[in-house]
C-alpha cells in the first residue's frame, strides 16, 4: 500500500514537472458577510461589506482539461451588523463593521472545457486563511427616553480582550469554488465562493458563539 502511494505521488510529481506550468497575477472585489450562532443572531441585522483582494497562482496541468492551481492572496473579509434592544425602558442601538486581512492560501482542482462562446473552467478545493490584521469599528447609542448618549469604540480583531482586542481566532479554513472564462489567450474573469468552515469567535466571554465568514469575489486573471 505505501508503494502504491508512493509510486502514485512520484506520478504526479513527473507529470507536474513535465506540464507547462502557468503563472499569473489577479486583483479581486470581494463582497463579504458573516454567519453567527443563533443565539447572537436575535434582533441583528447584516448587510455585506466591501473589499478587495490581490494575488498570485500558479497553474499545473494535469492533461488538456484538469489542472492544479495553488495561490497566495491579500483577501479581506467581513461584515456589517446593527443589533437594537430594549432594557427596562431603555433602548439600546449598535452599529459595528468588521474589517479583517488575511493571507489566503487556496488550493483548486481545475476542470477546462470549451462552451458555446469560448473556454471556460470551473473548480473547488480547499481554502487556508491566516488573519494578519483587522478591526471592529462602532457605534453605540443610548436612550432612555429622556436623554440619548453615543460612543464609539474601535478594538483590534485578533488581539486579546484584555489588549483591547476581539480575540477573533487567527485561522480560518474554508471550501472554495469557482467559475470562469477565458477572455483571451492571457486573461480571464472568475467568481469564487468560499464558505468559511473555522469558528473564529473566541468563546471566551460567550458560550457556544460562532462566527464563520462566508465570501464571494470577482476576480481578473492575467497569465504572465
Amino acid at each position: 500500500m505505501k508503494n502504491k502511494l508512493l509510486n502514485a505521488i512520484l506520478l504526479c510529481s513527473v507529470i507536474m514537472a513535465n506540464a507547462q506550468t502557468k503563472y499569473g497575477v489577479q486583483a479581486s472585489g470581494v463582497m463579504s458577510s458573516a454567519s453567527f450562532s443563533e443565539s447572537s443572531t436575535d434582533n441583528i441585522d447584516k448587510d455585506l461589506n466591501a473589499g478587495f483582494a490581490a494575488g498570485v497562482y500558479a497553474e499545473f496541468p494535469l492533461n488538456t482539461k484538469f489542472s492544479i492551481k495553488p495561490g497566495l492572496n491579500f483577501m479581506q473579509k467581513g461584515v456589517k451588523v446593527s443589533n437594537k434592544f430594549t432594557d427596562e425602558g431603555t433602548q439600546y442601538k449598535q452599529n459595528v463593521k468588521a474589517n479583517l486581512n488575511y493571507l489566503e492560501v487556496p488550493v483548486l482542482a481545475i476542470y477546462n472545457f470549451k462552451g458555446t462562446d469560448g473556454k471556460w473552467f470551473v473548480g473547488a478545493g480547499p481554502s487556508a486563511s491566516y488573519g494578519i490584521s483587522g478591526k471592529l469599528k462602532g457605534k453605540i447609542n443610548v436612550n432612555d427616553g429622556e436623554t440619548s448618549q453615543s460612543e464609539s469604540f474601535s478594538v483590534h480583531a485578533f488581539r486579546k480582550e484584555n489588549d483591547n482586542g476581539a480575540d477573533f481566532k487567527r485561522f480560518d479554513l474554508g471550501a472554495e469554488a469557482v467559475i470562469g472564462h477565458n477572455i483571451s489567450k492571457n486573461m480571464a474573469v472568475q467568481v469564487n465562493y468560499i464558505h468559511g468552515l473555522s469558528n473564529i469567535a473566541s468563546n471566551s466571554g460567550f458560550d457556544n458563539e460562532k462566527f464563520k465568514n462566508r465570501n464571494m469575489m470577482v476576480s481578473l486573471k492575467y497569465k504572465i
